[in-house]
């Protein structure tokens, strides 16, 4: 498996823990989160490896490709569709691609309602809704959460026999992608 963006390898350990068979191979461009991941992962040994590099370099080959919460960094669909090849191309026949992120809806009304939605969410955590409506305008500079139904054309566009978002709640949703 690869988990793209992998930071402090949370989701890797837990994939370890559940899967004894499985290997990672953790991908990140920030050194010190990879070295935080090297701390977490050091009990599962030789079953982990690490690298530093961009999800927009090419890709090691794998059975399962992962993701959470790391590709709302590309901002042009058109390059995420791109990513999306990518990592079909890198997935072994009947390979699986898992993505979990932010997710919005088209509509300016629904999209709103989402937006609404996840700051009551917010401030159910202590964060008051002016300070999530900052967040929201601040993370528009760096990151970007492409329509749901658009994320799976462009998956479907990268060449995945199959596509599904299987979860979803709130701004947040795990699709997945299957290499035919």
């Amino acid at each position: 498996m690869v988990d793209l963006g992998a930071g402090t390898g949370a989701l890797s350990a837990a994939v370890l823990r559940a899967l004894p068979e499985a290997r990672v191979t953790l991908l990140d461009v920030d050194a010190a989160m990879l070295d935080e991941a090297r701390r977490r992962l050091a009990p599962f040994g030789e079953r982990a490896s690490f690298a530093e590099a961009s999800f927009l370099d090419p890709l090691p080959a794998a059975d399962a490709i992962v993701a959470a919460l790391a590709l709302h960094h590309v901002h042009d669909l058109d390059a995420k569709t791109e990513l999306y090849r990518s990592i079909h191309d890198a997935l072994a026949r009947g390979g699986a691609f898992l993505n979990i992120d932010a997710a919005v809806t088209g509509g300016p009304r629904l999209g709103a309602l989402v937006y609404d939605r996840w700051a009551a969410r917010m401030t159910e955590q202590g964060i008051t809704e002016p300070e999530a409506r900052g967040h929201f305008a601040a993370w528009a500079d760096e990151d970007r959460y492409f329509p749901l139904d658009e994320e799976l054309a462009a998956m479907r566009r990268a060449g995945f026999a199959e596509v599904e978002c299987f979860w979803r709640r709130g701004s947040s949703a795990i699709c997945c992608g299957l290499k035919g």
